[in-house]
């Protein structure tokens, strides 16, 4: 075990280390480098739990905290409390959105509402304007028939 302890310290040996594991079960092993140049740069992989083949491999599977630690941008693996508690967040970001969501569809539905109601007292309006002005139309007309009436000039009779 002191050897162990020892080799994965200085990184030397062909052994792979257990690095830790994430919510799926996934097993991320840290092995020495194979450059000689720089040590402290070591290879880091995942053994998929659900993905036997590399092909079945989708990285969009990999929790971020893990990709970075894959990467070599973060240096320690993150923990399990690290992991249940980006779930958590997402889990919260994501009914956020949701009700987001239903509350923008609610206020769409009422503007959609309230525009329905103003065309509906529009055309209501137009056509009592239509009707007052077809009324006063004929009105105009036959007052004008019979202005035009009165209006003629009937020739006098001739004395004579």
């Amino acid at each position: 075990m002191f050897w162990r302890a020892l080799s994965r310290f200085f990184r030397i040996g062909n052994a792979r280390y257990i690095v830790g594991h994430d919510l799926e079960n996934n097993i991320y092993y840290e092995l020495p480098s194979l450059h000689a140049t720089d040590p402290r740069r070591t290879r880091r992989v995942v053994k998929w739990k659900s993905c036997p083949y590399p092909s079945d491999f989708n990285p969009k599977d990999m929790p971020i905290q893990w990709d970075a630690w894959m990467r070599h941008t973060r240096k320690q693996p993150p923990t399990i409390q690290e992991l249940l508690e980006d779930r958590e967040r997402i889990r919260i970001v994501q009914h956020n959105a949701m009700v987001l969501q239903m509350q923008e569809q609610a206020h769409k539905a009422q503007v959609e509402a309230k525009r329905e109601r103003e065309h509906e007292h529009a055309l209501e309006e137009q056509s009592r304007a239509e009707k007052t002005f077809s009324s006063s139309r004929k009105d105009a007309e036959q007052g004008a028939e019979e202005t035009v009436e009165t209006a003629i000039v009937h020739p006098a009779r001739r004395r004579g």
